[in-house]
């Protein structure tokens, strides 16, 4: 670590001893002397600022240290102190002191002028106090109000926008647990340095010297993934160099994207249910479907992934045989890894599973469980649900949540019921997969629903399985009359490809296309094989996408709309969802952009990205839908894009991002020196910040190589992410 990174993080002494002073100020780089927390004379004050003159002095007063503090602050500057820290509360005689002394001893100490306020006031109200400190004759102003939470923490990052000339004269940051990331991300907008604690913390939210030194990168550099740069992949390197590729015969860079997880957890389930062989072709496994496949295997089905031999990709299919739940062999412990869809589905399953037990070997109780960062998040509305649907249930109860593992040991299906959709879709698509197979009709209600798009994608799952319901919608509430002693019959299935896993794709060439349009050779990306006018939430990327002013465009249908053939091999119906298109994505200049995500919140990461390189004010709306993700995902972008040197905030349930074409900002950083950001062990954070990376050196930033600490996460939902982007093979 260079001296330059060392000085970026300031540690707090505030040992009550001379001694341990004088060795913790040698022990660290840099640091604050804390002597009103100290018991400190005022010649030991100044024997130590002799022996350890580049650091901080500080001593906030009361009205009973008034003296004390005024005697050791000037005595800090006798001995050349390097900054002394005046709080702007102080008496203006006080701060007209110190800056008496400090010009009698030719400003070889500067002066910081700090603020810590209780709250977080509006920004208008926190300009004022930084012009304030600014007219009190600060050469560095501090404001470090205590914020509650995550909207207010990041409102005070917001003032390295006001003052984007001060870069460098100005530390904002919060304190408070909920502004623990502003004390990371500061560095990067424009704060000369952060504070930490040498031993207690001084304050709310302070890290330990230890836990900043891992929390920005310092400490485990071996062990990060380097994002690289766009002109590193063979996929995006035509569109990064400043020379148009005339080579004859180069061809059109694009990249196909795998099967959608979504789709394939449903239709492993729905393949369990039924009695016979089912066929899953375009099918590419991930950690999710990985867990779904281990489950249905549980039941007694029988999975084999092949090549399929009938086309001339070769693509992989999964072949399913199960005879149908009456005859699934017992289990007693189901593992569900980090998917929270799977849990949702397999818990109405088990219900179903549980009531037939006196016809079948299923043992009462099944207990669903998972793993990660799943365990941990709250099923407090899945087991309200469950109960009203009629299923016997007993979830865990931790931290004031209710949590997985959860133990199903009975149901007796309603007739008509009604629960809440408002937390998420995933528990209302498990229900709707095991309603029709009840002896009896039955009548859900489901009020507030949210990923509504997502309960349409399941009910297109059923239907291709053959099971039928009606829906009757208005707004967001949802009625489904759900005829009973339905059958699940066996298909033959082209999944897919995954919006999710494709939004990062589109916007990745979609800036690759505005580098190369700003060197002066546009060029066109092209995403092979989607299904459009799907059921997938998150094709909306296109929608958002031709907001900036990118222009899409579709290519001439692959394959026709949904049809029923018959397959003489696996005597099932063969079945596809929609249109197949290859998207073709070209883009120069992108405009900001205003969109409501409640819907899609998995878009949120990737549009952010999307919104930093965009020219404006961005706002994407449904952050309440961010919380109960892999990570906390408001938390996790915010951190994360702040540490990049983006400026982005909360309002409200808006997430509001200032772009300026991929410009971030400069925090002073030599060229080529590194940012560590963190994935919060969340997939779609590592794509988001992976993507990011690749363009930001081609849009006037100084040359920064970007770090990121775990990228297995991204194994989840998309194992060869890193490796398509790399491209050294055509998929």
């Amino acid at each position: 670590m260079n001296k330059t990174l060392q000085n970026k993080i300031c540690v707090c002494v505030n040992f009550p001893e001379a001694k341990e002073c004088t060795e913790a100020l040698a022990q660290y780089p840099f640091a604050e002397l804390r002597a009103d927390l100290c018991r400190l004379t005022t010649k030991e004050t100044e024997s130590i600022i002799e022996a350890h003159p580049e650091c901080i002095f500080t001593f906030r007063f009361n009205e009973e240290t008034r003296e004390m503090a005024l005697e050791q602050t000037l005595a800090a500057i006798d001995k050349g102190v390097r900054y002394v820290d005046v709080d702007i509360l102080s008496p203006e005689s006080f701060i007209k002191a110190v800056r008496n002394k400090i010009a009698e001893k030719g400003n070889r100490t500067s002066l910081v002028v700090s603020s810590h306020q209780d709250t977080v006031s509006s920004l208008e109200e926190m300009k004022k106090i930084v012009l304030k400190c600014k007219k009190a004759g600060a050469d560095i102003v501090k404001t470090a109000p205590f914020a509650k939470t995550l909207e207010e923490a990041s409102r005070v990052l917001e003032l390295y926008s006001v003052f984007n000339e001060e870069r460098g004269k100005l530390i904002a940051f919060a304190r408070g647990e909920a502004g623990q990331y502003t004390r990371i991300a500061c560095t990067s907008l424009g704060s000369p340095w952060t504070y930490c604690s040498a031993s207690n913390p001084v304050d709310a939210g302070q890290y330990s010297y230890r836990q900043m030194l891992g929390k920005m990168g310092y400490e485990g550099e071996e062990n990060h993934f380097r994002t690289g740069e766009g002109a590193q992949s063979e996929l995006f390197s035509r569109f990064c160099t400043k020379e148009a590729d005339t080579r004859k015969n180069l061809r059109e860079k694009f990249v196909s994207i795998p099967c959608s997880k979504s789709i394939v957890q449903r239709a492993m389930i729905a393949a369990a249910l039924c009695n016979g062989q089912t066929v899953l072709r375009n099918f590419e496994p991930c950690a999710d479907t990985d867990a779904a496949i281990a489950f249905i295997r549980k039941c007694g089905c029988v999975v084999t992934v092949v090549r399929d031999g009938s086309s001339k990709r070769g693509e992989k299919m999964a072949i399913i045989k199960s005879a149908g739940i009456e005859k699934w062999k017992s289990y007693k412990f189901v593992n569900v890894g980090e998917s929270a869809l799977l849990a949702r589905l397999i818990l109405p399953v088990s219900g179903l599973a549980s009531s037939l037990r006196n016809k079948t070997l299923i043992t009462t109780q099944a207990n669903v469980t998972g793993e990660g960062s799943l365990l941990s998040r709250d099923f407090s509305q899945t087991i309200d649900a469950l109960k009203k649907a009629g299923i016997k249930c007993l979830a865990t109860k931790k931290g004031g949540k209710t949590t997985l593992p959860v133990n199903i040991y009975g149901a007796s299906f309603k007739n008509s019921f009604t629960i809440s959709g408002k937390e998420t879709s995933q528990l209302v698509s498990g229900l709707l997969m095991v309603l029709p197979m009840l002896p009896h009709k039955t009548r859900m209600v489901v009020e507030d629903a949210v990923s509504i798009p997502f309960i349409e994608l399941t009910i297109k799952v059923l239907e291709a399985f053959g099971i039928r319901m009606k829906q009757t919608r208005e707004d967001r509430n949802i009625r489904f009359d759900i005829e009973g002693n339905q059958t699940y019959t066996p298909v033959d299935m082209f999944l897919e490809s995954d919006w999710s896993s494709a939004s990062n794709f589109a916007v990745a060439g979609t800036l690759a296309s505005m580098i190369a349009d700003s060197f002066g050779h546009p060029e066109i990306f092209i995403l092979k094989k989607m299904t459009i006018e799907t059921s997938q939430a998150d094709e909306k990327i296109l929608e958002v996408l031709q907001k900036c002013g990118v222009q899409i465009q579709m290519e001439s249908p692959e394959m026709k709309q949904f049809a029923i053939v018959r397959d003489n091999r696996y005597n099932t119906r063969r079945s596809y969802f929609h249109s197949l298109r290859n998207i073709v994505i070209s883009s120069g200049k992108l405009d900001a952009f205003c969109f409501d995500a409640t819907d899609c919140p998995d878009l949120f990461p990737i549009l952010t990205t999307l919104a930093v390189y965009c020219q404006g004010e961005s706002r994407i709306k449904g952050v309440h839908r961010l919380e109960k993700k892999e990570s906390n995902r408001t938390l996790s972008i915010l951190s994360e894009f702040s540490r990049m040197g983006y400026d982005l905030n909360l309002e409200g349930d808006e997430l509001v991002i200032r772009g300026n074409c991929g410009k971030a900002f400069d925090s002073g950083n030599e060229p080529g020196s590194k940012i560590f950001c963190s994935s919060h062990n969340d997939h779609r954070i590592a794509m988001a910040v992976i993507v990011c990376s690749l363009f930001r050196n081609y849009v006037g930033n100084a040359p920064r190589q970007i770090y990121l600490d775990n990228i297995s996460c991204i194994d989840k939902s998309f194992p060869t992410f890193v490796e398509r982007l790399k491209m050294n093979k055509t998929y």
